[in-house]
């Protein structure tokens, strides 16, 4: 018990100063790091968002995921075993993170594993503490049985590498975002791309013959040869007859829209 309240006091970054169902605002510790943190034995930035706080409660640790960070002008902070009774009563920036709850870490036996869902909230005064690396592990990874195919690591989490259900990928509604040129093409023939290797060299272990059914439809062409070197890939298009007379479509100015000029 005695290592546990070290822990937690060694990690601890700031306290809980407001809580709601869907925001929680955490005080930064005028002590705590400033770019790198040193407290989990391992240096990582710190704050930055996206990143993941803990926050300690009787079920384990609320998940917290960074959505903001700025300095607020305050009083200055009153510090324990310090005597600052005689600074003049001036604005101090102190700097603030606004979390989004996400779930709660447990630890059953020696691993770490995260429940969906929050049952209690926070008090205002909680501590605040930063993960250390099992335990950002343990956030980000995919531990399901089926969770085979291999889809990239989170340089968010010791670049954790992550896993995911093929049959939960593709048996549900998908949808790849991303601005232009962020890869969304690339992702798109990835997912089919890994899928297929990690279920051969999983089925090549036990003699049975691939049986995958993949239909692209490509009118740009920007997947005709993405897949040549799987083996196996019919390749179908649409011709035309060189006697065929087409002419361009043409469409006024009026019918565009200010999202279509710009």
């Amino acid at each position: 018990m005695s290592q546990e309240f070290d822990f937690i006091r060694n990690q601890t970054i700031g306290t809980v100063e407001f809580v709601s169902p869907k925001e929680i605002k955490v005080l930064v510790d005028p002590n705590s790091p400033y770019n790198t943190s040193l407290n989990t034995g391992m240096p990582q930035p710190f704050p930055r968002i996206n990143g993941y706080l803990l926050i300690p409660n009787e079920f384990g640790a609320l998940i917290g995921l960074i959505s903001w960070i700025g300095i607020e002008y305050s009083p200055y902070p009153k510090r324990k075993g310090f005597k600052d009774f005689d600074l003049i009563d001036l604005p101090f920036p102190l700097r603030k993170i606004s979390l989004t709850p996400v779930g709660i870490l447990k630890k059953r036996e020696n691993e770490y594993e995260i429940e969906r869902g929050i049952y209690t909230y926070p008090s205002v005064g909680d501590p605040v503490i930063i993960p250390s690396d099992g335990q950002l592990k343990a956030i980000v990874q995919n531990k399901e049985k089926n969770a085979k195919v291999k889809i990239g690591t989170a340089p968010l989490a010791a670049n954790a590498p992550i896993f995911v259900d093929p049959d939960k990928l593709f048996g549900r509604h998908l949808a790849i975002l991303g601005n232009t040129g962020s890869g969304k093409s690339c992702t798109a023939a990835g997912l089919i791309r890994w899928s297929l290797e990690s279920a051969k060299k999983e089925l090549n272990d036990n003699s049975r013959t691939l049986n995958s059914r993949f239909i692209i439809l490509d009118p740009n062409g920007e997947y005709a040869d993405s897949f040549d070197d799987l083996g196996g890939v019919k390749k179908f298009k649409v011709k035309i007859s060189d006697d065929s007379v087409f002419q361009q479509l043409k469409v006024p100015t009026w019918m565009w829209n200010s999202y279509e000029w710009c």
